[in-house]
Order: C-alpha cells, then structure tokens, then sequence
C-alpha cells in the first residue's frame, strides 16, 4: 500500500461533483431570501450554514460507496473511462473506501440530526428519504433508477428542506424552481451513464441508457439541457423569478457545444462521448450560481 496524502483522500470523495449538492441550497436559499426573507424576520440563514456541509459530506459518503460497490460488482475495470481509480491503483483498499463513506455519511447524520432540533422534526422524513438513497445508491443505479434518485437527491428533497430550514415552513414553488438547476445534474449522470452502455452492459447491471437505447438517450440528455432554458423563461413570464434571471443563457452556448457532442455521437462508440459528464457538470456549475446571483442581486437593488 503506497503512502497516501490528505489530497488522496479528498480526491477519491469526488470533491468535482460537489456542486450538484451545494448548488441546492445556494439557489433554492437565494429564491426564498427574493421572494420572501425580504419582508420577513424569520429568514434563518445560518441553518443553510449548516445545510451546505450536511448536502456535500452526503455526497462524498455516497460517492464512496458508490465506487465500493462498482468496484466489488466489476464496473469499474481497468480501462473503463469513468476516471475513478482510486481502487484499482491500489492507492486504497476497497475497505477503506466503504469505512471512509460511512464515516462521511455519519458526520452528516449527525449535522443533519442538529437540525432536527434547530429546525424542527418535520425534516426527519427528508433526512430518511437522503440516508437510503446515500446507502443505497448503487443498488437503485443498477436497477435504471438513478437519473430519478439524482433528481430527488440534488433538486426536490434539498429544495424542499432549504424551505422548511430558512423559512420553518414548505413554499410550493421551490418543487420547479429547483428544475433547471437539477435537470443539469441529471444530465452529468446520464451522461455517463450513455458513455458507458457497453461497459455497464458487461457488468450486467442495467442503467436507463442500457434500458431504452443509446439513440433515446442522446434525445434524453438533449432535453435535459434545453429544458432548463425554456424553464426559465416561463418562470419569468410568471414572475416567479426575476427578469435578471435571463443571465443563465450566457451558459447556452457551453449547452450547445455539450449538445453537439451528444446528438453526433454513435452512442455504440464509447470513445465519441469521452468527457461529456466532465463538460455538462461545469455547465451545471456555472447555470446554479448565475441563477443563484440573479436572486442575491434583485433582493440587494
């Protein structure tokens, strides 16, 4: 076993992929402080202080397990394209990966039952709901349920609980103004997922691009995209968010290049869709925080 650094091990929680998790609570938290914290006393801002660790360190628990369970199904192979390496390089046992999750995902428990009591037990449902889905993950992935689990994980339950946390009470709206934001992340995953049919296929394990067809996928991952665009401008036809708002659409033209790649691609040729998931997760970056700024701004002028 080669000497590991602090670095190594925080590079084989996946940190890259953090934004799909705090991007939540920054967005959905930005959304309620412009329609609502404004005018009110009761925007408690500290409790999303406590929310962006709770969110990431799920995720790196998650992130871990996941890469357990690949490596002990025989997903991730030598000369897979997914990147995680962690295992196979011998850099880490497996058991250390799995104990390294549990503890991550143990310290969130733990800031998450901190909540309870700040926020109220009204969360215990949401926190459950987070938990199995964290354990679970790669169960649910192999049964083509993980672009579904990705939506509830990083956009409705988060956007959900952001409302219950900032504003001791659930505000309807934030269930679609979490969309644009999280259809993105879903898109990081399938992505992936696409890229990855053959060598998924192999594992036999059964992932929603192995389900219903490269070709499909490409159409899904397509709407993904676009989506999220078209989302915003209704939701400012509505007023459900402010005109400035707009400023996501200077992401459209990384969607487009993303998209290009895509719907060119022989989805049967893993070697055309290399980096895709690399290039639709800054894509998702860049969206959540110029959505997020859009909030902040018109809730300061």
């Amino acid at each position: 076993m080669e000497k590991r650094t602090l670095k190594d091990w925080i590079i084989a929680t996946r940190p890259w992929s953090f934004p799909a998790s705090f991007i939540p609570v920054l967005a959905i938290g930005a959304y309620l402080y412009y329609r609502y914290g404004t005018t009110s006393d009761a925007f408690h801002g500290w409790n999303l202080m406590l929310a962006l660790p709770m969110m990431m360190l799920f995720q790196a628990g998650g992130n871990l397990l996941s890469d357990y369970s690949d490596y002990k199904k025989g997903v991730d192979l030598p000369g897979s394209l997914n990147g995680v390496r962690h295992i196979q390089s011998g850099k880490f046992t497996p058991k250390e990966i799995r104990i390294f999750g549990i503890i991550l995902l143990s310290l969130a428990v733990f800031i998450g039952i901190t909540l309870l009591f700040i926020a109220g037990f009204y969360l215990i449902w949401i926190g459950l709901a987070g938990m199995i889905m964290a354990f679970f993950y790669a169960y649910i992935k192999y049964h083509a349920l993980g672009d579904l689990e990705i939506l509830l994980c990083y956009a409705l339950l988060p956007a959900i609980g952001t409302s219950y946390i900032a504003l001791d009470k659930l505000h309807p709206s934030v269930i679609w103004i979490c969309l644009p934001f999280g259809l993105l992340t879903v898109a990081i995953l399938h992505a992936n997922n696409t890229r990855d049919i053959q060598n998924d296929s192999r594992a036999k394990i059964t992932t929603l691009p192995i389900l219903i067809g490269g070709h499909i996928s490409q159409w899904i991952y397509f709407f993904e995209v676009i989506i999220p665009y078209i989302l915003i401008v209704l939701f400012i036809i509505l007023k459900e968010i402010p005109l400035l708002s707009l400023i996501t659409f200077l992401t459209l033209p990384m969607a487009l290049k993303n998209l290009k790649q895509m719907m060119k691609a022989n989805p049967n040729n893993e070697q055309e869709l290399i980096g895709l998931d690399q290039t639709t997760a800054p894509l998702q970056l860049i969206f959540g925080i110029l959505y997020t700024l859009s909030f902040i701004i018109m809730s300061i002028i």
